[in-house]
């Protein structure tokens, strides 16, 4: 039991290389926020141009 709660508490043998996987993949996918959120506020800044313009 000793080893599943290491485990569990993180100090497992994978538990490094999963959460650098992760830093990664996250770090990877940052131009997909930042491409989204940009045509979020492109679409936003049209539908009040439209509505001023009604």
């Amino acid at each position: 039991w000793d080893e599943f709660w290491k485990v569990v508490k993180g100090n497992g043998a994978c538990n490094k290389e999963r959460v650098e996987t992760r830093k990664k993949a996250f770090d990877d996918g940052a131009w997909v926020r930042e491409a989204a959120t940009a045509y979020h506020e492109k679409r936003k800044s049209r539908e009040e141009q439209n509505r001023k313009t009604v």
